[in-house]
């Protein structure tokens, strides 16, 4: 994160051109960034709650990092009601320590959005991604650094003054920690942006798909990238508000962008898993730039769910074919054959009972999915 802002004295105030204000852009940004990650948070429970019946722990996380975006969005609105997009000159004073007030809040809620946010994508590579040993070494150990990393966050944020109220009125007397502590948390924050971006591409280049999904993956991918971009570019942003006076009127564009950052990353979370969703609503057209594959018919058994279809307790085999051969993906419940029915996967599953259960008699209910590179061909073929 970046070091919060502290009041400047009067005398640091620019002379700008009286009466501008810029506020209305603040809020609306705020208002349509906040209304589209709304709507993408709602579709994704929808697909997962209603579509799939299989929410996950990924999906609690998002959840609660879209109630700190909401939170940080709101604040950005609330902050030019009272100041930002206008000049510090124009601002009454009572106004400026309200201010500093409501920044303080909203940058706590706008880490805790980026960190739940990473949490909540690394928890979906855990669950989806189960081989490739070395990658999930690397996603736990990052999952773990976010962890500590949030919880470091908040030990320092709550003492970022002592006493806190020195933070947003400097004739208090007190301490506050040196900026150079909050530059390191930016620096930590934007280079693990930038591991959580590159962590799946080694597993994604291995995958035979059609193309319309690479070309899906490739937009999310390059989504996410542009947040990681933003977080540099607000950084800098950032320093250059540092160097200059006039804060309540030089913060609006990192405002905008920061708002913009914490809601397409939500989004960008929630991309992949509305899949059964777009591949319900535009299955024809996906039919006819992918032709469907070929695969071993299914019977009544053992024939894989389909979106609408009633929930299964268990899945039986089925083989599918890519380029002759076939390449194989662990399953325990139907969620996988909805979310990742990719091409050169086979879906095996322990055979189901009529009471519902597995032969060993527990009942098929656990999300589990392997994504599998696919098989070499043998030296003597």
């Amino acid at each position: 994160m970046a070091p919060p802002l502290a009041p400047r004295s009067a005398a640091d105030a620019v002379t700008p051109a009286a009466k501008e204000d810029i506020s209305g852009t603040i809020v609306a940004c705020a208002s349509v960034m906040l209304s589209l990650s709304t709507l993408v948070v709602g579709l994704r429970f929808y697909v997962r709650g209603k579509m799939l019946r299989a929410i996950a722990s990924e999906d609690w996380c998002i959840l609660a990092a879209w109630v700190f975006t909401a939170a940080t969005s709101i604040g950005a609105i609330k902050e030019a009601q009272v100041a930002l997009g206008r000049h510090q000159e124009d601002v009454p004073a009572e106004n400026m320590m309200t201010f500093f007030k409501i920044t303080f809040f909203k940058t706590l809620f706008y880490n805790l959005s980026l960190c739940l946010t990473k949490l909540s994508i690394l928890l979906l590579y855990l669950r989806v991604l189960k081989t490739y040993d070395y990658v999930r070494k690397a996603m736990w150990a990052t999952l773990g650094f976010v962890a500590v990393y949030t919880v470091v966050l908040l030990a320092l944020y709550f003492t970022i003054c002592v006493p806190l109220n020195r933070m947003w009125d400097r004739s208090v007397e007190g301490y506050c920690h040196p900026d150079a502590v909050w530059w390191t948390m930016t620096y930590i924050h934007i280079v693990t942006d930038f591991v959580i971006f590159l962590l799946p591409i080694p597993v994604m280049v291995t995958m035979t798909i059609p193309a319309i999904q690479k070309a899906g993956l490739l937009f999310v991918f390059c989504v996410g990238f542009f947040v990681c971009i933003i977080s540099i570019l607000r950084a800098v942003w950032l320093n250059q508000l540092y160097l200059k006076p006039d804060v309540t009127w030089r913060m609006t564009d990192i405002s905008n962008w920061s708002t913009v950052e914490i809601n397409i990353g939500v989004v960008c979370a929630c991309m992949t898993t509305l899949r059964p969703l777009f591949h319900k609503v535009f299955r024809p057209l996906i039919n006819q730039i992918s032709p469907p594959r070929q695969e071993e018919p299914a019977g009544p058994v053992n024939r894989p769910p389909t979106i609408g279809s009633s929930p299964l307790k268990a899945i039986r085999a089925r083989v599918l074919y890519s380029m002759g051969r076939p390449t194989f993906m662990e399953v325990n419940s139907l969620t996988t054959v909805n979310e990742l029915d990719t091409v050169g996967s086979t879906t095996r599953g322990k055979t189901g009972n009529s009471d519902g259960k597995d032969a060993s008699g527990k009942s098929g209910s656990a999300v589990e999915e392997v994504v599998t590179p696919p098989k070499k061909a043998q030296a003597n073929q």
